[in-house]
């Protein structure tokens, strides 16, 4: 098939070749409508302007892009601190946007992305499904993946979740909790998935199943849903052993539920969370969690990516192993077992 041109895209949006290339570099006197119609344009024919610059000049911005699903998310504004730093290193920038968990915002965030012409793209895609779409944009830009959901074909950095989570309840069952509930994240979260299944192998080594409460549903604000099931939990009874918390933001409002309704951590129930954000080592909380080494794999997806960019062809796989980090919100069960 023959590959579209700037002046294809111009007769499918009905404008001039020199607006496209206006349109595409985001000029303020282009309208937004006009912008849309030039973008539309582009999907339909799969024209990538910075493929065919890079192909006519061979030269490289020294930009790489970098999508998020929310950076107010301490994980992920750390991840992103680690790799604007390692690619400074390199001479390179970073363009940042959030996808705000949302498919199209996703892929229009990619879209806008390419438009500027970037060298190549970090993206922590929302699902597997957002991720299945990338490739039609992508057409070959270098690319890594952060976190879960990518194909076994991408070339990704991610930690080992499973092997975090069985650890961590690990932990949890050494101390001689045998009530414990998995709480948070979405259903439907692929790294909930994993999770689950390394607390449930763990459980399962005890001959018990363990407890769930998962998020189910359009549930738009997360936190909000953590902090009113947990004042829910708490008011329906005693508290389980322990609460091993899908996040560590969940545990921040897990803790808030307690102390509002009086339940102490860790005398009447343990609590052990995820991700080892910067919040969680405060003298206030001291929250005990399970580290995903967001710096090391922040700085591990620049170096593959701009070994990407600079010609390497191969797919590459980085499973980092998680840590655990033991502070004070977890305590021994009295009469339980010893560490």
């Amino acid at each position: 098939m023959k590959q579209a041109t700037i002046k294809d895209v111009a007769a499918m949006a009905g404008v001039s070749a020199a607006t496209v290339s206006r349109a595409l570099d985001d000029r303020p006197e282009i309208s937004a409508e006009t912008k849309e119609k030039v973008r539309e344009a582009c999907r339909c024919l799969g024209y990538v302007p910075n493929a065919a610059a890079r192909g006519l000049t061979g030269r490289k911005t020294h930009v790489i892009g970098m999508v998020v699903p929310d950076v107010s998310n301490p994980y992920f504004s750390g991840m992103a601190t680690a790799i604007e730093a390692r690619a400074a290193q390199e001479g390179y920038r970073v363009l940042l946007s959030n996808s705000m968990r949302s498919e199209e915002q996703e892929i229009r965030a990619i879209d806008q992305f390419l438009a500027r012409q970037i060298d190549g793209l970090l993206v922590a895609a929302i699902s597997p499904q957002s991720q299945a779409r990338h490739g039609a944009l992508l057409r070959g830009l270098p690319c890594v993946y952060l976190g879960v959901n990518h194909s076994e074909a991408c070339s990704y950095v991610m930690t080992d979740n499973t092997v975090g989570a069985y650890e961590a309840t690990r932990y949890l069952l050494d101390l001689g909790h045998r009530d414990i509930l998995f709480f948070g994240g979405r259903e439907t979260s692929r790294t909930r998935e994993l999770r689950v299944e390394g607390f449930h192998r763990a459980m399962a080594e005890e001959g018990l199943t363990g407890r769930e409460l998962a998020a189910v549903g359009d549930v738009r604000q997360l936190r909000q849903w953590s902090y009113e099931r947990a004042l829910e939990l708490f008011e329906s009874g005693p508290p389980p052993d322990a609460i091993f918390a899908f996040s560590d933001i969940t545990a921040l409002k897990i803790m808030e539920a307690a102390e509002e309704r009086g339940v102490r951590i860790p005398e009447d129930v343990s609590l052990l969370g995820y991700d080892n954000i910067s919040f969680a080592a405060l003298p206030r909380i001291d929250l005990t969690t399970v580290s995903q080494r967001k710096f090391r794999a922040g700085e591990i997806a620049v170096t593959r990516l701009l070994e990407q960019i600079r010609g390497k062809k191969e797919q590459t796989a980085d499973l980092l192993q998680p840590e655990l980090i033991v502070r004070s919100t977890c305590i021994k069960k009295e009469g339980g077992g010893s560490l």
